[in-house]
């Protein structure tokens, strides 16, 4: 192969990647599809055939960025609009998210084709280590595990209904597979009959997906058949913009807006009122007046109000800042509160200041908020509240230890007016609907500026508002009536992906070992 051959064999292989990575993005909303999902790995397979550990790994974290770029664009947004950033900084910023979340698509890559290599059975692992590195994706550099691969399926209720046994993850490992089994179908092996090959693959993938699909349906018919007595949830969506929710001359009108539109959904008498993250544009305690109005409003309506609002704590002469969420009974009295516990990093807090020093003064809108210490459920008459803030909703731990604590009802305040009209209000919501049917625990989703919902333990949208408006939802949920396999045992799937993973690699090492001694005698 001469030079010419090389590099236009090299442009088609990065055209393929790029194809993989738009792919990726393509299973998630707003406008992706589901189906897109099940298919989605096969150009990444073909390229870890083709290609050595080396290029692999430089075409797999090439289509990390393409999927990166296009599926979180709306950072840039972020950072530059709230952030104060210059454009061309804020580009540089998105960017340097997605090359760190494209290594991991890179080493999917890399590891296949490693593999292959060693003569180890690589597809059949394929489904092992991606879902070992969504895990690391998950926990490392504090997490950011936004739009795994299984919550491209979060529409297809009878495909989401195994995460309550195995969480998000078993999910992300059924798809791998599906791309594993068509990729086989696609390119059977020239030393096989291709015919055999074909007809074994195409029968797994019958099998997995009747499996998955039966399991999906008979688990939301014995949903149906066990429902729990209902609790009336109200969601007050005041639809208030960022630009002017610190604005002191819009603080008055911010709260008697959340308190009409509160006025008129409490006369369908619900059992709580929602209002979104930081909904109070003040210190609710600290600032005497404006909390005096709020508890007068709470006590001519008689309605449990759950809210959003900053607070702070002193500790000597340090002033701690905190994320948090207050439970008012009909009488207008705090009855318990929670402190977020996952704080945004950058956003309410810098991480690891001592090397990062210069972040704070370089983007104005980092705050410096102190992190919770546990989670916290709140009594509602039958009802015992879970609380999540913001992208709480995206760490499967949260929820399942809220579970754990007794919560039947799944509460998530955010505030998604930082995204404006982008793809991540939408991308927010999906991975909200895991945690209900992970946990069997219904939520209720209230956002500033949208998305607001209502999920039921099944993982059904049952209500939905729009993007930027003034919206009221009411829902009679019914409330949780038990822990899932997932709730006692959490990622126990993936824990175990990951030490099949470590096993196989390890093996694999220790193989190339003992042949290098042998070699050398």
């Amino acid at each position: 192969m001469n030079i010419q051959q090389f590099l236009n064999a090299s442009l088609k292989h990065y055209c393929i990647a790029a194809l993989s990575g738009l792919l990726l993005t393509f299973c998630f909303p707003p406008i992706g599809h589901p189906l897109v999902g099940w298919a989605v790995l096969v150009p990444l397979l073909f390229l870890a055939v083709a290609n050595k550990p080396p290029t692999c790994f430089t075409l797999g974290w090439f289509a990390g960025v393409c999927h990166g770029l296009s599926l979180l664009y709306w950072i840039t947004y972020v950072v530059n609009h709230y952030g104060n950033l210059p454009l061309p900084l804020s580009l540089v910023v998105c960017f340097l998210l997605v090359a760190y979340l494209a290594l991991y698509p890179g080493l999917f890559c890399t590891g296949l084709s490693w593999l292959r290599q060693k003569g180890l059975p690589w597809l059949p692992l394929a489904p092992f280590l991606w879902v070992t590195l969504e895990l690391g994706k998950s926990h490392l550099l504090t997490g950011f595990p936004w739009e795994n691969l299984g919550y491209s399926q979060y529409r297809w209720l009878s495909v989401i209904q195994m995460a309550d046994l195995t969480g998000v993850y078993g999910i992300s490992f059924v798809l791998v597979l599906a791309s594993v089994l068509l990729f086989r179908m696609i390119f059977a092996s020239k030393h096989q009959s291709k015919r055999v090959t074909r007809v074994i693959s195409l029968l797994l993938l019958v099998g997995l997906v009747s499996g998955v699909y039966g399991y999906g349906q008979w688990r939301l018919a014995t949903f149906e058949s066990n429902q729990d007595q209902s609790f009336k949830v109200a969601l007050v969506q005041g639809n208030v913009g960022q630009d002017i929710k610190w604005n002191p001359a819009f603080q008055q009108a911010t709260l008697e807006k959340y308190v009409r539109l509160t006025k008129e959904i409490a006369e369908q008498q619900p059992d709580l009122v929602v209002w979104p993250e930081t909904a109070t544009p003040f210190y609710f305690l600290a600032d005497r007046q404006n909390t005096k109005t709020l508890m007068q409003e709470v006590q001519k309506l008689k309605k449990p109000l759950l809210f959003g609002s900053p607070a702070y704590r002193r500790k000597g002469v340090e002033l701690r800042l905190y994320n948090r969420a207050y439970l008012l009974d009909g009488d207008g009295v705090v009855t318990g509160y929670y402190d977020k516990i996952h704080l945004v990093p950058f956003g309410e807090y810098v991480p690891w200041k001592k090397v990062l020093f210069f972040v704070d003064k370089l983007v104005q809108a980092a705050g410096n908020f102190a992190s919770g210490k546990q989670a916290v459920v709140l009594e509602v008459s039958a009802a015992r509240v879970g609380v999540l803030i913001c992208y709480e909703a995206i760490f499967p731990k949260l929820s399942r230890d809220l579970a754990n604590g007794g919560a039947n009802l799944l509460v998530n305040i955010t505030n998604d007016a930082w995204f404006g009209r982008s793809s991540a209000p939408h991308q927010h919501l999906s991975m909200a609907v895991l945690r209900a049917v992970e946990n069997r625990v219904p939520m209720a989703r209230c956002a500033n500026t949208g998305i607001s919902a209502f999920i039921d333990a099944g993982g059904r949208i049952l209500q939905v508002t729009g993007l930027y408006e003034d919206a009221t939802l009411l829902a009679a949920l019914h409330l949780g009536n038990g822990q899932t396999i997932y709730t006692r045992y959490g990622d126990w799937f993936a824990w175990g992906c990951v030490a099949i993973t470590l096993l196989v690699f390890g093996y694999s090492l220790t193989r190339s070992r003992h042949k290098e001694i042998g070699d050398r005698r």
